[in-house]
């Protein structure tokens, strides 16, 4: 018979070798990242996870103040109108564009509706979700991308030393920097193949696109720290003067990127309508309303300027396009007279209506290659100098006097005209006496973008 002492020493021996096997089978610290990174990566189906998955207070839902960071998930939903988006496909506006369409499927359920009103991946498939995600409207996922192979691993050191490229192949999309911000957005604001509003959803009631990054940006109820924004655009530390220093770049860097972007989107949008035979052409959601509608101020005349030497009952086309050439310049980009010319013979052949397809097609694949090169290239490049200053002062007094031409041109104009103000500190303000689009000014913007408080 065994002493209790023995007893003992026959268990602290089990313990120690169970102890000993315990620790041979954890992974060494180095690898656990590395494990996870290879979990992750596993597999290339989409899956949503749900907003729900971000909202722990200890993630992203620990109610601080807007912008600070952990309180994420809080800013959106209580703040964000995106929150909303499905939520509208079920009132009565939406229910009557359906019917106009001559539709039978409720718009919660049309994939065309839910690829803005969710997430883009819905615009085409029926991809892996939870049964309430939809419901979620526009939500984390919906920007930042699936989150299902990314989420367990995103918070990790290992996961920050990512670059934009890797994460995007495990799903996430690069919301840091301003082009791949300005590129979630134009998906929607803008359109792209397979996800746009043409002349048929516009006639049947949905509201025509109107968009300006840097305005609609600016406007939003940010739920990222702007302190950061301004210290990585500017490459300084955000407080005191370098803050002011940042804040001033980054306005300008918004509108430019803006520009850019938008026109890439616009004209990538084009040169899928023109090369499609099976599409409608010409898509009259690309040109000025009023150049078939009545104008929406009847009582101003047509000048010859508006026309721009186009032959009467002819379309404007290229509001998106407008300032793209004065964007380059900013920027002092080395293809920005080919662009030039590019884009003067693609508005040629816009406005010499019936606007020929093939030619449409081959000069707005151009043009958008050149400006995919060119915002390639933005990364590091200041672009708040005097040439800038420059072009805005020539805008502005241009704008002060002028009151004609498209109306989608001069909103465009107008929504760009503060965020550059602000880029230059003490630069006159936007004009709005004999605006068409003064209900575009900043303060409505932001009350449209932005849930009302309760």
């Amino acid at each position: 018979m065994k002493s209790p002492l023995d007893r003992r020493f026959w268990l602290l021996a089990i313990a120690i070798a169970g102890v000993c096997i315990g620790v041979r089978r954890l992974p060494a610290p180095h690898s656990v990242a590395a494990n996870e990174q290879r979990e992750a990566g596993s597999g290339s189906a989409v899956q949503f996870v749900g907003a729900g998955s971000c909202s722990a207070s200890a993630c992203h839902n620990a109610n601080f103040a807007r912008g600070a960071t952990g309180s994420e998930f809080t800013t959106w939903m209580a703040r964000d109108r995106h929150a909303k988006a499905h939520e509208t496909l079920f009132d009565e506006r939406s229910a009557r564009i359906q019917k106009n369409r001559q539709t039978a499927t409720p718009a919660q359920d049309d994939r065309r509706c839910l690829g803005c009103h969710v997430a883009p991946e819905f615009g085409s498939a029926s991809p892996s979700a939870p049964a309430y995600f939809k419901t979620d409207g526009v939500s984390c996922e919906s920007c930042h991308g699936p989150a299902k192979r990314w989420l367990p691993i995103h918070h990790l050191d290992a996961w920050q030393r990512k670059s934009p490229a890797r994460k995007k192949q495990l799903g996430m999309n690069d919301t840091q920097s301003l082009v791949g911000r300005a590129q979630v957005c134009v998906a929607c604001h803008v359109g792209a193949p397979g996800m746009e509003v043409d002349h048929d959803l516009i006639a049947a009631g949905h509201p025509r696109l109107h968009f300006e990054f840097a305005a609609y940006h600016g406007a939003m109820p940010g739920h990222w720290s702007a302190g950061k924004d301004y210290a990585r655009v500017n490459r300084a530390r955000a407080d005191g003067r370098d803050a002011q220093r940042g804040q001033a770049e980054f306005e300008a860097r918004a509108w430019l990127v803006g520009q850019l972007v938008t026109a890439h989107a616009a004209l990538e949008l084009l040169a899928d309508r023109a090369g499609d035979q099976k599409k409608t052409w010409p898509e009259f959601a690309d040109f000025d309303c009023a150049a078939c509608h009545h104008d929406l101020w009847p009582s101003r005349p047509k000048s010859k300027s508006a026309q721009r030497g186009r032959k009467p009952g002819s379309l404007s086309w290229g509001h998106h396009v407008a300032l793209t050439p004065m964007s380059l310049d900013a920027l002092r980009a080395p293809a920005r007279a080919e662009v030039r010319t590019v884009l003067a013979e693609l508005q040629k052949i816009m406005d010499a209506g019936p606007a020929r397809r093939i030619p449409a097609a081959k000069h707005a694949t151009q043009a958008a290659a050149m400006l995919r090169a060119a915002i390639a290239r933005l990364d590091g490049r200041t672009i708040r100098d005097a040439s800038l200053e420059v072009a805005f002062l020539q805008l502005v007094a241009e704008q002060t006097t002028r009151h004609d031409g498209p109306y989608d041109e001069r909103m465009q104009i107008h929504l760009g005209l503060e965020p550059l103000r602000r880029a230059l500190g003490n630069g006159p303000r936007a004009p709005t006496t004999g605006l068409s689009v003064r209900e575009f000014d900043p303060l409505t913007l932001r009350r449209r973008l932005e849930l009302p408080r309760k």
